[in-house]
């Protein structure tokens, strides 16, 4: 195989996470912990690519019986992805300011800002799902 296909062939088993400086984990009164910018982030902007653990079907039973029900996403049918990223911290809202993207070809939740985010906003995302608690805006 030719040097540069090798290289391709690397670039497509890696990932390389997206530097979050832009993102701090805080608290708040209402809504509990929560992602906020640090920093604007400009509306399209690729906020965080989340690697994420697939979940058959038969193991999301399990997982709704623990305290990972809250944390888990949907993925493709009716499989789950348990995501390693901060994606799993954003608070719910009706008028989120990002949107999570399920990227099934690098194994991630990929999470783009909808609009721009100023520094101190907290990060939101719509779950897309009945709700199982009552909604703090």
């Amino acid at each position: 195989m030719a040097a540069a296909a090798v290289r391709s062939a690397r670039a497509q088993d890696s990932l390389r996470p997206i530097p979050n400086d832009r993102l701090e984990i805080r608290n708040d009164p209402a809504k509990g912990r929560g992602v906020f910018a640090s920093a604007p982030i400009a509306a399209g902007t690729l906020i965080e690519t989340a690697p994420v653990i697939v979940v058959p079907p038969s193991e999301c039973k399990l997982l709704d019986q623990t305290i990972l029900h809250d944390y888990y996403f949907r993925w493709d049918n009716a499989d789950g992805a348990v995501a390693l990223g901060l994606v799993a911290l954003c608070n719910h809202s009706r008028r989120p300011r990002a949107r999570v993207r399920r990227n099934v070809a690098h194994s991630t939740l990929d999470l783009v800002a909808l609009v721009t985010i100023a520094a101190g906003d907290e990060v939101t995302i719509d779950y897309n799902c009945p709700l199982w608690f009552a909604v703090e805006e």
